[in-house]
């Protein structure tokens, strides 16, 4: 078996010849999200995405971030709208009956969290190849050698056979990169994957980011760090309220946005130029 790329090479090729640089690669319309009648997160939600978009969301607390990316892993539901992935029917807020997403189309999306999420009772191996030969029905030995390949590219392979509670915080955010990256996604999300992190380990995590990036993988990042934000987006999306309040190329959103509320609220986060 090859070493793998950190983005594996036949599904994205897949992906770019499927998906022209113009074409629609998601969806959102008018998707509502609500926890209740007085917290709704999703208020008739509009958003596209290319093939070859990077998305940053940004915005204040309970806009509806981290929410957008748990409805598109298949964490929550909606309450209305629909969202297209690969220009198929992906999710659909309106079906009260049988499966609420297409499972898979859900398989070719990977996630990583705040929180790292590894399986603390599993070796970094085990938490690597345990998807892969559950989803994939990978044997053993395959998924070994490609969980190898994937640390080492990553720095990690040393690690192998540690427990989480035996990595640094920056070890352990890699080893979640690796884990989603080993079911080959065609499209990523990081729910501020750095947050939690110490200044040295977050440059670690944002290195692999950027290398991904380099390598045209689709991603959607929800970040409160404007600096990564403005270097890794291809597109930036500026929410508040449940909506899409602005988006553009990073430069134009923080430098020169056009509505007073993102203006308002980059204030408070970065110097324009």
């Amino acid at each position: 078996m090859t070493t793998p790329h950190l983005v594996a090479s036949q599904p994205q090729a897949s992906l770019t010849s499927n998906f022209a640089q113009g074409e629609r690669f998601i969806q959102l319309q008018s998707v509502r999200k609500a926890y209740s009648e007085q917290l709704v997160v999703m208020d008739g939600m509009n958003l596209d995405m290319r093939a070859d978009d990077r998305l940053v969301i940004i915005g204040p607390s309970g806009s509806g971030k981290s929410s957008l990316l748990r409805v598109l892993m298949g964490l929550e539901g909606i309450q209305g709208g629909s969202i297209q992935f690969q220009g198929k029917p992906y999710i659909d807020g309106s079906r009260k009956h049988g499966k609420p997403l297409d499972e898979t189309l859900h398989k070719q999306i990977g996630m990583v969290f705040q929180h790292y999420t590894l399986f603390p009772h599993l070796s970094v191996l085990g938490n690597l190849i345990l998807a892969p030969m559950k989803v994939h029905g990978l044997g053993k030995a395959d998924a070994t050698e490609k969980a190898r390949a994937y640390l080492a590219r990553l720095g990690l392979e040393s690690k192998l056979h540690a427990y989480p509670s035996q990595l640094s915080g920056g070890q352990k955010q890699r080893v979640a990169i690796a884990r989603a990256l080993m079911l080959e996604p065609r499209l990523m999300l990081f729910d501020e994957v750095t947050s939690a992190l110490d200044p040295e380990m977050v440059i670690e995590v944002q290195n692999v980011m950027m290398q991904l990036a380099e390598q045209k993988m689709a991603m959607i990042i929800v970040t409160h760090d404007m600096h990564f934000a403005r270097h890794i987006a291809t597109r930036v999306v500026f929410c508040a309220n449940g909506k899409v309040v602005e988006q553009g190329p990073p430069e134009q959103i923080f430098t020169q946005p056009r509505e007073a509320r993102t203006r308002e609220f980059l204030e408070k986060v970065v110097q324009f130029d």
